[in-house]
């Protein structure tokens, strides 16, 4: 069993603990059927661009406000974490086996990201929802121009290593820790974490066991939070997570036919979506 094995099966062990803790905490949520179906179409379609490199914390966030589900902004957040434990351990087990990566680097990245998630978590679940609601917006408008100017190419710096080492590797890892504390605030880190990626040259193929990694180290610490908070919904996140697995499935095998240049365009106008939303309310 080699280093990445043990990766692989220590996250698989967290999420099954995660699994048990939230079956223990499990209350009953009142939903129609038609609004089952709009959470799983939440679910999948945003889990599907998830794979793909979009990220799905945006994407929930604006179809949640445009379908009229999961409206407590502390419990949506909670949610989305809970459910990330689930899909992001199955991207994971994908990527890992597909892309090769220096074991350094990631290794990095997963520590940091997951100290930023337990450290966020703590305090996310304790904040009211006005100063949530800001963080979320501020987070939001950062990640828009994080994403304007890789669009312009300005924070691309395209490389073929697989490693980040040195001083970079240092600076490196206080991004890491930067993005991690992002979830918990209802805000994905896929975009600072490909930035990263971009601006210490590396290959950005590496992103995405990168972020997978990650992912599985990282949700499971910020959920158990919200999880003994009650600050979830059940049932939601049961659907979240069960048809977001059917989107990372179909999305993994079309990894290498999508364009990210488009989707980066897609991913742009959702963020300023949210950023309108968010402003207005």
């Amino acid at each position: 069993m080699n280093s990445f094995d043990i990766i692989k099966l220590v996250a698989i062990i967290v999420t099954i603990g995660v699994v048990v803790y939230f079956y223990y905490n499990f209350s009953d949520e009142k939903l129609s059927i038609i609004e089952q179906i709009k959470i799983a179409f939440i679910g999948f379609i945003s889990n599907l661009l998830d794979t793909v490199g979009i990220g799905s914390f945006a994407i929930i966030v604006a179809l949640r406000r445009m379908l009229g589900v999961m409206p407590d902004d502390v419990k949506l957040i909670g949610s989305m974490n809970i459910q990330a434990v689930i899909t992001a351990l199955a991207q994971m087990l994908i990527f890992l086996h597909f892309i090769q990566l220096d074991l350094t680097t990631m290794m990095v990245a997963i520590v940091m990201i997951t100290i930023g998630g337990f450290l966020s978590g703590l305090i996310a679940v304790r904040i009211n929802k006005k100063i949530m609601h800001n963080i979320m917006l501020l987070a939001f408008v950062v990640t828009g121009c994080l994403l304007f100017l890789i669009q312009l190419n300005v924070l691309n710096f395209s490389s073929s290593s697989d490693a980040i080492v040195g001083v970079r590797l240092i600076i490196f890892a206080l991004f890491m820790l930067v993005a991690g504390m992002l979830p918990a605030f209802g805000v994905g880190y896929y975009s600072l974490v490909k930035t990263s990626i971009f601006l210490f040259g590396v290959n950005p193929i590496i992103a995405f066991p990168i972020m997978a990694a990650a992912s599985s180290y990282q949700m499971p610490v910020t959920a158990v939070t919200f999880i003994g908070k009650k600050k979830f919904y059940p049932k939601s996140s049961i659907l979240l997570a069960a048809f977001g697995l059917l989107g990372v499935f179909i999305a993994a095998p079309l990894i290498s036919k999508v364009d990210p240049y488009t989707l980066k365009w897609i991913l742009l106008i959702v963020v300023m979506y949210n950023i309108i939303t968010l402003t207005k309310t």
